[in-house]
């Protein structure tokens, strides 16, 4: 039988259309417009990326009890994320398996067993349907258990993927146990948690966060403090001093860039960069002086701090004293959520080891500023004359991610 090759006409226009911007795109620019304004490839970016990938959803201890739990809800997915009774941390799909209602309304709580408001089906907390109302004896409960998601806890996150076979973590365990591992944070406590929603879509919040080329004009309350401001070979002698007295305090975090393109293409991506602080600053504070008690390994403060991220949205940064989560959750195509938690040391006492408000004043300032900047971001890309532009030298991050993007979202690749 004779075959033709399958034509433009019959492939679906949303792959048509990104096949096209893709062969378009300039390397070293930023992306065309639709790739921040289309419906069609906001759809395909949740499925292709965000569906497929682990994501962070929060630290462990935001559920310290059996019973604890929070919803967590993406791109139109709500999810349960709870302990056991066991004390293991379990991912619930929050859809009952009657008709379908949302099991959970409140956005956390303790439960001990969860039971759907409409109809009074209830689950068991690992979510094995436990009872129905008026049931004939002959119903298999066993059948209709709520959908239970992949969690993995590394280094204290709750990392949660949608995908059967999502990307291995083994590279990803390595790089955080050697960075976010000597920081404390599996032993650290969630201090406080704060939502920032941008008017733009998730991937210009990504670019920001990657690139500190703007930090001197949209933040100078970082700039003062932290060499990330810089170009390299401005500050490269500094950051090693700082990496040799982490040294001898037998503090040593390496480098790492499994990204975007990992040596094992079935690992996750994950980064890993040891920075520095400017003399007389040892924290990410008001006047950079130390505002907590210290964490993991670090006896004392040597100047420097963490950057970790990992796959598509997950991003964590890590100082002596406190650390910092910085979740990006997609809403719809020009709305995105900027979750940030802070850790401290899991003996800190608030009030009295430290001042909420003087732990929280750096990133809180910074993230109201990003909002701002982000927003106008959109506001632009929106416009007629919209090009794409090129990327700085300090923008390497940024052209980087968006290779990975294109990658991930090429329609020649297999789903």
């Amino acid at each position: 039988m004779e075959t033709h090759p399958r034509s433009a006409a019959s492939e679906n226009p949303v792959d048509v259309r990104i096949r096209s911007l893709i062969a378009q795109h300039q390397r070293g620019h930023s992306l065309a417009q639709a790739f921040y304004s289309d419906p069609g490839i906001y759809v395909r970016d949740i499925e292709d990326i965000f569906f497929k990938h682990w994501l962070c959803v929060g630290h462990e201890t935001r559920i310290p009890n059996p019973g604890d739990y929070f919803v967590h809800e993406i791109a139109g997915e709500s999810l349960i994320v709870v302990r056991g009774r066991d004390g293991e941390i379990r991912t619930l799909a929050n859809v009952c398996r009657h008709r379908g209602s949302q099991v959970c309304y409140e956005a956390e709580g303790n439960a001990k067993v969860f039971i759907c408001p409409y109809h009074a089906w209830s689950y068991e907390l690992d979510g094995r349907l436990r009872n129905t109302r008026f049931a004939d004896v002959s119903f298999d409960k066993s059948k209709y258990s709520l959908a239970t998601l992949q969690t993995r806890i590394v280094q204290g996150l709750i990392l949660v993927s949608f995908a059967e076979n999502p990307p291995k973590l083994s590279h990803a365990e390595q790089v955080l146990s050697a960075s976010l591992g000597r920081h404390g944070w599996a032993n650290a406590r969630m201090a406080h948690r704060e939502i920032y929603s941008v008017d733009a879509n998730w991937k210009l919040a990504v670019e920001n966060y990657y690139e500190c080329y703007h930090c001197g004009p949209a933040h100078p309350e970082f700039a003062r403090h932290h060499a990330t401001e810089k170009p390299n070979v401005e500050v490269a002698a500094l950051r090693e001093q700082v990496r040799a007295r982490a040294k001898q305090m037998g503090v040593e975090i390496p480098d790492a860039f499994h990204w975007p393109w990992p040596a094992a293409p079935d690992q996750e991506s994950v980064d890993c960069f040891h920075d520095a602080t400017y003399p007389g600053s040892v924290t990410g504070s008001e006047d950079g002086g130390p505002i907590a008690p210290l964490m993991g390994d670090f006896n004392e403060y040597h100047g420097g701090f963490t950057y970790a991220d990992l796959g598509p949205s997950s991003f964590f940064l890590a100082y002596s004293d406190y650390g910092v989560m910085y979740l990006f959750i997609p809403r719809d195509v020009q709305t995105t959520d900027m979750e940030i938690v802070w850790l401290v040391n899991g003996d800190a006492r608030e009030g009295i080891d430290y001042d909420r408000k003087k732990l929280t004043w750096m990133w809180d300032v910074t993230s109201i500023a990003d909002k701002r900047i982000i927003d106008h971001n959109q506001r632009g890309v929106n416009s007629r004359f919209y090009r794409p532009g090129p990327y700085h030298e300090m923008e390497i991050l940024p052209a980087e991610f968006t290779k990975w993007y294109l990658q991930q979202i090429d329609p020649s690749r297999q789903r």
